[in-house]
């Protein structure tokens, strides 16, 4: 019996070798998966000291803001990240950098430049935004809620998004980056940036506007476009003239937007653990094929690939895929 047991034919001895050549490597992939790992939780802890959010004071101005944030220079030098689209607009003020915007792609890189400054707003894309930061340099942000920055720049936001991102260049804005720039505390800061929005703060009358983005978010009654507009006492054509003009986004795409961040946040920050077929139904997608077809037109990853290789920076609706 010992003497058969230890004879191995050829066909066994090639099963055995690729059973455990399988094995080992299966088992190096999984120690290389853990490295990544590993290496990645370590930057996202670095990315999270460095990256400081803050509310307004003003109560007045919650409304219109959702928060600011500072990232410190002290970062490592070259990180990556994908952003995502979203219903905010964000604001972001630079000071010696150079910005080379490519196709929803944006590299800010670092160069002495006389201290000049630099303010960069992105709109409500429709693609994931590819962002590279080279070098060590600051970054002070406004993440301004849908309609939040009408009423401080006295312009339609969709006259000044018409991309995914560019330059703002406004006189009283470029004199508050300067302002911004001398302080050193975040605390003065933050206070500039609430007294200046406060000093400019012009109260729109346009209330249809406001009612417009809450049926559009609104995924339990579904309106359509066209009975979204009768609801306003508005003409079709007029309506989503109107709201490309204030929003920057047509109707339907403020929607696909919306229910796509919806989505996430009921994925992510709901206390109960939701599948992609809860989701799917919850958010007025009309099947799980369509839900992951939208996905990949917005993130260009399937649910389950793009769940699992975002971080979040903070419950307010900071999410990034780290690179």
């Amino acid at each position: 019996m010992g003497n058969q047991c230890a004879i191995i034919n050829a066909e066994e001895w090639y099963h055995i070798k690729r059973s455990f050549n399988f094995t080992v490597l299966n088992f190096i992939s999984r120690i290389h998966k853990v490295i990544i790992l590993v290496c990645h939780y370590r930057k996202f802890q670095q990315l999270e000291q460095l990256l400081k959010i803050f509310k307004p004071a003003s109560i007045e101005l919650q409304k219109y803001v959702e928060h600011y944030y500072v990232f410190a220079a002290q970062r490592p030098e070259n990180i990556s990240y994908i952003a995502f689209p979203h219903i905010y607009t964000g604001l972001s003020f630079f000071r010696d950098v150079r910005i080379i915007r490519g196709d929803h792609e944006i590299q800010i890189e670092a160069q002495e430049n006389g201290g000049s400054v630099n303010i960069e707003i992105l709109g409500k894309y429709l693609k994931p935004v590819f962002v590279h930061y080279r070098g060590s340099f600051e970054e002070i942000a406004v993440i301004f809620k849908p309609l939040g920055i009408n009423p401080f720049i006295r312009a339609n936001s969709g006259d000044l998004t018409k991309e995914f991102s560019q330059a703002l260049d406004l006189e009283e804005w470029t004199q508050l980056a300067i302002t911004l720039f001398t302080k050193t505390a975040t605390a003065d800061r933050i206070h500039i940036l609430d007294e200046f929005l406060l000093a400019n703060l012009f109260k729109p009358s346009d209330d249809w506007l406001s009612r417009a983005l809450d049926l559009l978010e609104d995924h339990s009654s579904k309106p359509t476009i066209a009975e979204i507009s009768r609801l306003l006492n508005m003409n079709l054509k007029t309506f989503q003239r109107q709201f490309l003009k204030n929003i920057g986004r047509t109707p339907s795409e403020y929607k696909r937007i919306a229910r796509f961040r919806s989505s996430i946040n009921t994925k992510l920050l709901s206390d109960e653990l939701k599948s992609l077929t809860e989701i799917t139904y919850a958010h007025e997608y009309y099947d799980q094929s369509y839900f992951i077809r939208e996905f990949k037109k917005l993130t260009a990853l399937n649910p389950r690939s793009f769940f699992r290789s975002i971080t979040i920076l903070d419950r307010a609706g900071i999410i990034w895929a780290i690179r």
